[in-house]
């Protein structure tokens, strides 16, 4: 398993969680299982949601451990990344009256542009 975690934040596992997203192309998710059955998790942990084991990010990645029988799920904590950034996630979430569900673009949107980069984020915004 080679994970990027640029800025070392602490992984958890995201086995089990959910994504809310529901529109997968079972193509792409049975490519990427074919590769994590051979090569295991390549590049950057999952985004999540601990508190609701949720993923904000990697749905395809996320179905696709699953259909490989991945033991782990590596991720970090969306807190922690804005933590890394010095930034407080729920401060913020509760300054500018944001949900951390329902308003993903908003959210991701603060972090700095590289950060969001090396952890998959640039597609929420």
């Amino acid at each position: 398993m080679q994970t990027l975690n640029p800025l070392g934040l602490d992984t958890i596992d995201a086995t089990g969680y959910i994504t809310g997203q529901h529109d997968l192309d079972a193509d792409h998710v049975n490519e990427i299982a074919a590769s994590m059955e051979t090569d295991g998790w390549q590049g950057a942990p999952l985004v999540v949601l601990g508190d609701y084991a949720r993923a904000y990010t990697g749905t395809h990645r996320l179905a696709a451990a699953e259909q490989a029988g991945l033991d782990e799920v590596p991720a970090v904590e969306l807190a922690d990344l804005f933590q890394a950034c010095n930034l407080d996630l729920w401060e913020i979430c509760d300054g500018q009256g944001l949900s951390v569900l329902e308003d993903r673009p908003q959210i991701v949107e603060l972090l700095p542009a590289d950060v969001r980069s090396a952890y998959g984020l640039e597609d929420l915004c």
